[in-house]
């Protein structure tokens, strides 16, 4: 009969969201001078493409607001942000040779983030998304294969792997936290399986809460409903030494009412691991923690904000 063990949960990321407004006109400039940079270095980007048709969405926006037409749409606000978010993605690895397949598979793929249509390009997307999470609170993190991505611990702890996995239905999970544990297996080193949670929340919506801290709370109640649903394949995989347990990421664009502007988007990152894990896997847990939070969420987060006024 299965057991269940008392687990560790750790909020690892509670509050992501930049002091700095980007206008449309920003917003505009940002991907137009990503989609040239990816283009030069060789990858197509036509605007007939998935990516192409995404990225003009912001300048569809600002040409909107700058003819003060009442064509805006929120939708048409959460592709320019998803643009965005590609194209801050993809720029901070255009220069690493070990980014040239993420980035194909992304030039490749449908990137429509509001959808929830399965592509390797958003599984693609995920692996940078932690890449960048992971560097901006100062982890020296680098994309690696296999597994997705490796940093090195400090001390003696060496080498320690993320196996990036982007859940697109509750029936996959078992299937692909087994293929992360056998990724950090052929790696030879330990690690953690790296779920990204985005596409089990509902299509096209917007997620309304009054603050700021509220809106983080909800998505770190759907990442900790995520982890109790499959607790046991979780447990068993790290009790049997397979891995040292597995990181939980949400995001969602949100409308905040107490916030100016009004329309962000929220990030929500959790470590969970058994309490009766090896101490081994406690102590590298633990200092993947440290490393993490020693710079703190609010003085690391990335511009997301769109200004209602250009």
């Amino acid at each position: 009969m299965a057991t269940e063990a008392s687990s560790s949960l750790v909020r690892l990321h509670e509050l992501e969201r930049s002091d700095r407004v980007q206008t449309y006109a920003e917003l505009r400039a940002k991907v137009e001078h990503m989609k040239a940079a990816i283009e030069q270095k060789g990858f197509n980007c036509r605007p007939n493409s998935a990516l192409g048709s995404l990225f003009r969405r912001a300048q569809v926006l600002d040409e909107q607001w700058q003819a003060q037409t009442d064509a805006q749409d929120i939708l048409t606000l959460m592709q320019a942000d998803d643009a965005v978010r590609i194209a801050q993605a993809v720029e901070a690895v255009l220069d690493d040779p070990q980014a040239a397949e993420p980035i194909r598979r992304i030039t490749k793929s449908d990137m429509h983030l509001t959808t929830r249509q399965p592509s390797q390009g958003k599984d693609a997307l995920w692996e940078l998304d932690l890449l960048a999470f992971l560097r901006r609170h100062g982890v020296p993190a680098r994309l690696h294969e296999p597994p997705d991505l490796v940093i090195t611990l400090p001390g003696m702890l060496g080498d320690y792997g993320f196996a990036c996995k982007k859940v697109y239905g509750e029936d996959s999970v078992a299937s692909q936290l087994r293929k992360g544990c056998k990724q950090l297996r052929a790696m030879g080193s330990p690690g953690v399986v790296a779920f990204n949670l985005d596409d089990l929340t509902p299509a096209r919506s917007l997620l309304v809460q009054p603050t700021r801290q509220a809106a983080n709370d909800h998505l770190h109640a759907l990442n900790l409903s995520f982890m109790r649903r499959h607790q046991q394949d979780f447990q068993d995989a790290v009790l049997a030494g397979k891995c040292d347990g597995v990181l939980l990421s949400t995001t969602a664009q949100a409308d905040i009412e107490g916030m100016s502007p009004r329309f962000n988007r929220v990030t929500e990152v959790t470590m969970w691991t058994v309490d009766s894990a090896s101490p081994g896997a406690h102590i590298r847990i633990a200092a993947l923690r440290r490393l993490i939070e020693a710079v703190p969420s609010e003085q690391c987060s990335t511009p997301t904000l769109l200004e209602l006024r250009p």
